[in-house]
């Protein structure tokens, strides 16, 4: 082990790194980062190298001026990276699944795509907690330029911060799938089998995971910057590889490149039309409590993302929810009722655009995962039902936290990498944790419903009148709300069209793409009109309720609990319609959205009017009312 001066705190957090530490594949130190100087060209490491690191110089802590002969490697219990000798590539190696695994090579590029030579290697920081290198580049036009590298304590990903003049960051991490995850809508899942194009643009967002080594690593970029799209080139042989990404620096300087590694901490299983309604034990357990995103393709090539349910030690399942939430927030039939649970015995579920259906994606208390691909799935732009068919990729999205699940703390995901290097502030921002929040006003006119005919049953009326009135002003409130997000998710589509419309005049050799999108805006329209008659208007319920108060309220003649269940079906009837539009409608929103993405990928001459398509759908998709199910 090196021989460092060690504070206090550095010797508490190494007796943390032991525990933290996969059993048998680091030391008790190694969370503490060192920095070497490695008598090799070649940025190439073996477990053999790493462990016996023979004539390796360890850089004294504190050492800023060491002049390097071989490779310049740093190090802790995570990461490896090593800086080849008088080359701009550094190797990213992960240490966390008990052997030493390459998983990227990253090279700064300059703006017209060249990559950069060399100039100079200085030590900014070397200390137990960071180690911090500046490498000093040759711009094409002359200019210096540089790139800094930041590998901390304990921490699983290394900062990049380049000057002007480095344009990107090419990550060379060869992979079949490539995910962008998407927390408004499903997820863009980049299948290299299935892309005819040797080049790619991706849309600008600032997170990309490679999916690694055959489900024991993920490679996610995190980028400060949403400027510019993300370039993905793939191999021309078979079998077809997303070779490396091009994540750009834009206008803020930062791109972190982190690895999720454990046995499982992604996995793929292929879903046919044959594997409908079969439940599939899969060649996969769940590694540690998280929240587990399953991407599913449909035969129409999209992807539909849903969350495993987890089961608890007396077999009822759980759902998780974003980034923390109680996921019953905001959805309470009332206080009276406590928080309605969606999911009921056997993963029966209702939710208004598929109706009742088994819920296709869990993990049993046994860690076993499973899969049972759904006998149907409300296709909205034909009218048409579509099935699973084709790859379903499993990874950790979020962290668990409903009772009796919690993620290890040592443990990491996805949103976990955000916050971690984004920072608190930014992380809110770019999640939109406000655009997250449930948009709930009211009560559900079928829990005002129960309420009030249970009341008149027991022919209470009278001394309850205060409570009839409460919820039929709670009834008439929630019917307002969803109406306002049925407007809202029109005027989008009115909106859309005539964008839609306007670039398909600007753009004619496109109209294939335009029309297809103005198909599925229509469906708004569509959906809307079928549904008009059944969800009358606020105006209405609110009479409904005046009428109520002035007939019923005081009333208690024989027929008192069958008129008033007679009138309480109105508000249902209008609740139940409302539900079941509002649904659909961010159904229809969400496809919209990532066919934009899909396009873009596809065409890069469409990346503009796609970004502004997605930008249009993220603001409408933002705090949803309850019924419209963003988690299924």
């Amino acid at each position: 082990m090196v021989s460092r001066c060690v504070s206090p705190l550095a010797v508490v957090l190494a007796a943390i790194g032991v525990v933290l530490s996969c059993e048998g594949s680091v030391s008790a130190m190694e969370p503490f980062t060192i920095l070497y100087d490695a008598p090799t060209r070649a940025a190439t490491l073996s477990d053999k190298a790493l462990s016996e690191k023979t004539n390796w110089v360890a850089v004294e802590e504190g050492d800023t001026s060491h002049c390097f002969t071989g490779c310049a490697v740093f190090m802790n219990d995570k990461i490896a990276a090593v800086l080849g000798r008088n080359t701009a590539e550094v190797a990213l190696y992960s240490r966390q699944t008990g052997g030493l695994k390459l998983c990227a090579r990253l090279q700064p590029i300059a703006g017209d795509g060249a990559n950069m030579k060399r100039a100079s290697l200085a030590v900014k920081q070397n200390t137990t907690r960071s180690v911090t290198l500046a490498v000093g580049f040759q711009s094409p036009d002359g200019k210096p330029c540089g790139v800094t590298y930041t590998l901390n304590i304990g921490q699983a990903f290394v900062k990049t911060t380049a000057t002007p003049g480095v344009a990107k960051l090419q990550v060379h991490a060869p992979c079949r799938f490539a995910v962008m995850p998407d927390f408004f809508g499903d997820d863009i899942v980049v299948d290299a089998a299935a892309l005819r194009v040797g080049r790619a643009q991706l849309p600008g967002e600032n997170f990309l995971l490679h999916m690694m080594h055959g489900g024991q690593a993920i490679v996610m970029t995190v980028s400060q910057s949403r400027d510019n799209d993300i370039g993905i080139t793939l191999s021309k042989s078979a079998p077809r590889r997303i070779e490396r990404s091009d994540i750009s620096y834009g206008k803020k300087r930062h791109v972190w490149v982190a690895i999720l590694a454990d046995k499982g901490i992604w996995h793929e299983h292929r879903v046919t039309l044959a594997d409908v309604g079969k439940p599939l034990k899969l060649d996969w357990k769940m590694p540690f409590a998280a929240l587990w995103r399953v991407d599913w393709t449909a035969v129409d090539k999209l992807n539909d993302s849903w969350e495993m349910l987890l089961q608890d030690p007396k077999g009822k399942y759980v759902m998780q929810a974003w980034f923390g939430q109680d996921p019953t927030a905001g959805q309470r039939f009332g206080p009276e009722f406590g928080p309605r649970d969606w999911n009921k015995p056997g993963r029966k579920r209702w939710n208004p655009v598929i109706g009742g259906f088994t819920y296709p994606c869990w993990i049993d208390n046994e860690r076993q995962g499973y899969l049972q691909p759904l006998k149907k799935r409300r296709y909205v732009e034909r009218g048409e039902i579509v099935n699973f068919n084709g790859p379903a990729i499993i990874y950790p999205i979020d962290r668990a936290k409903v009772a009796p699940f919690s993620t290890p703390i040592e443990k990491l995901t996805v949103v976990d990498l955000v916050r971690m290097t984004l920072g608190v502030g930014p992380c809110k921002y770019i999640l939109d944790l406000e655009g997250q929040k449930r948009n709930s006003k009211g009560v559900a006119t079928c829990y005002a419903r129960d309420v009030i005919t249970a009341i008149y049953k027991e022919g209470t009326q009278l001394e309850n009148g205060p409570m009839i009135d409460k919820h039929l002003t709670e009834a008439v409130a929630f019917i307002r709300n969803v109406r306002e997000r049925i407007d809202d998710y029109m005027a989008f589509g009115r909106k859309t069209k005539a964008y839609l419309q306007q670039q398909k005049r600007l753009h004619p050799k496109h109209a294939k793409f335009f029309d297809e999108m103005l198909l599925i805006t229509r469906r708004l329209d569509q959906f809307h009109e079928s549904r008009k008659a059944r969800i009358h208007t606020p105006q209405y319920a609110e009479k409904t309720a005046d009428a109520f108060r002035k007939d019923l309220l005081k009333y208690t003649g024989a027929d008192a609990f069958r008129t008033c269940s007679e009138q309480m079906k109105i508000f249902t009837g209008i609740g139940g319609s409302q539900d079941g539009l509002v649904a659909s409608l961010r159904m229809i929103v969400k496809i919209l959205r990532q066919r934009a993405g899909i396009a873009m990928a596809m065409d890069p001459e469409l990346k503009g009017i796609a970004a502004e398509i997605r930008v249009r759908t993220q603001k409408i998709l933002r705090n949803p009312t309850a019924y419209e199910a963003p988690q299924h």
